[in-house]
């Protein structure tokens, strides 16, 4: 009796190695009515959260918002990197000439055909105008404030290249909508992560390339594969075959083999929509993509998700030195710009553009001065007696054709453009913009005897 150790804090039954029998018996009885416990506070707390539908409201609404600002933010995320990219190179090309010309005739002209820049420069080849058309469509409301409001036209410009853009992210948009009803908000999420932060699309969403027109009519074909909507499917296809790309003929009809080899349309369906739109086309496959949810799986998966970050932010660096050097790759817009800050606008003008100005960024909604005249005929030699009959003239600076003006011209500015990219690996950027003289604009001093 005497080496009996009794129940204590230190040394109680069911805490000693060597218990009897019957302290292991209170030991587990003990755990059973811990357990007991546990699962009890459980399910009370299940059962008080059925009986109050409230709590579930609540849940299912944070869930609702939580899910739903995400698809709002990359929206825009969208917009904005376009809108920086329209803001940055606000200056158009020769190859965007034709629509952008279209355009700004069917805003200003409307049924006065004349007028019309095309019958001036018709091209080489024939285009349609139902791509300008729907552009000024749906940019002719804000067209009209900014008249109203006497604004120059260049605002008018960046209007028409704007909703342009917004007709792009919209198919990006419900595109993503329906990638994320099918694979999930991961993918989506890298879709809009990759789109935002790809240069090329970003930058050429607003331009007004037959490209670019077709692209704002295939997304929408895309997400209609995507969604079974088959008779949507090919008529929109119809409508970007005919109207802006026939090579599209080439993707939407291997799209269209699969949707008939995996028996999802029927080939008398198929004609029954394909006839009345005059085309034969549509299909395309698709594949799940699984990364971030799967992260912590192994480290394949980790090394995926590095390669994605790590080409997020390539993509990232790319876009923003390939923006910053073209940029500086628009002298012809940036000289009609510099024109209008340096004449009065009660001057009176008569500016010839030549081939390397119209092609850097001139167009007509930069000819903003309606009493102004702006010419850009191409069968005047540079020096002929002619050209002294123009006040002012925009010109390639070429030191041939600058000397033949030395003694009846100013040089009334001068306008740098890019000539390349240079790697500098001694500070940061590592790289260095070469900017050379590209457009003079003269200025005539005396008038012609």
């Amino acid at each position: 009796m005497a080496g009996k150790k009794s129940p204590g804090k230190s040394g109680g039954f069911w805490r000693t190695p060597l218990i009897p029998a019957l302290g292991r018996q209170r030991q587990g009885d003990l755990c059973e009515f811990e357990g007991n416990l546990v699962s009890r506070a459980s399910s009370k707390t299940a059962k008080a959260t059925q009986r109050n539908p409230v709590l579930k409201n609540q849940k299912k609404k944070k869930k609702k918002k939580s899910s739903g600002r995400q698809p709002l933010l990359f929206l825009g995320l969208l917009v904005t990197v376009a809108a920086i990219h329209l803001i940055a190179c606000p200056y158009t090309k020769v190859e965007e000439s034709f629509n952008l010309q279209a355009t700004h005739d069917l805003l200003y002209h409307q049924l006065d055909i004349d007028k019309y820049d095309h019958h001036e420069f018709p091209g080489v080849v024939p285009r349609t105008f139902l791509g300008p058309l729907l552009i000024a469509v749906f940019s002719s409301p804000v067209v009209y404030v900014l008249s109203l409001l006497e604004m120059s036209k260049f605002y008018s410009q960046l209007t028409v290249r704007g909703v342009l853009g917004l007709g792009v992210i919209f198919g990006l948009w419900t595109l993503q909508k329906e990638v994320r009803r099918q694979f999930g908000a991961t993918v989506a999420a890298m879709f809009c992560w990759i789109s935002a932060t790809q240069f090329h699309l970003m930058f050429y969403c607003t331009r007004t390339l037959p490209n670019v027109l077709a692209l704002a009519v295939v997304l929408p074909v895309l997400t209609a594969w995507l969604q079974h909507r088959w008779a949507l499917f090919v008529w929109l296809s119809a409508f970007a075959i005919i109207g802006f790309r026939a090579e599209l003929c080439m993707l939407l009809g291997l799209m269209l083999l699969l949707t008939l080899y995996q028996r999802r349309l029927s080939v008398a369906r198929l004609f029954q929509h394909a006839i009345p739109a005059g085309i034969l086309c549509l299909g395309k496959s698709a594949s799940r993509v699984c990364l971030l949810n799967n992260y912590k799986k192994s480290w394949l998966y980790k090394m995926g998700t590095l390669l994605v970050i790590g080409h997020i932010m390539v993509n990232v660096a790319y876009t923003a030195t390939s923006l910053y050097v073209s940029h500086f790759n628009y002298p012809g817009g940036v000289a009609m710009q510099r024109l209008h800050e340096l004449v009065p606008p009660q001057t009176d003008v008569l500016l010839h553009i030549d081939v390397a100005a119209a092609q850097t960024g001139v167009s007509r909604f930069l000819q903003v001065n309606e009493g102004w005249r702006y010419d850009k005929r191409e069968d005047v030699q540079p020096g002929a007696e002619g050209m002294l009959d123009y006040t002012h003239i925009l010109m390639e600076a070429a030191p041939g054709h600058l000397a033949l003006y030395r003694d009846t011209h100013r040089v009334l500015a001068s306008i740098e453009g890019t000539t390349g990219v240079s790697l500098t690996l001694t500070k940061l950027p590592p790289f260095d913009v070469n900017l050379q003289t590209k457009l003079v604009l003269l200025e005539r001093l005396l008038r012609p005897a």
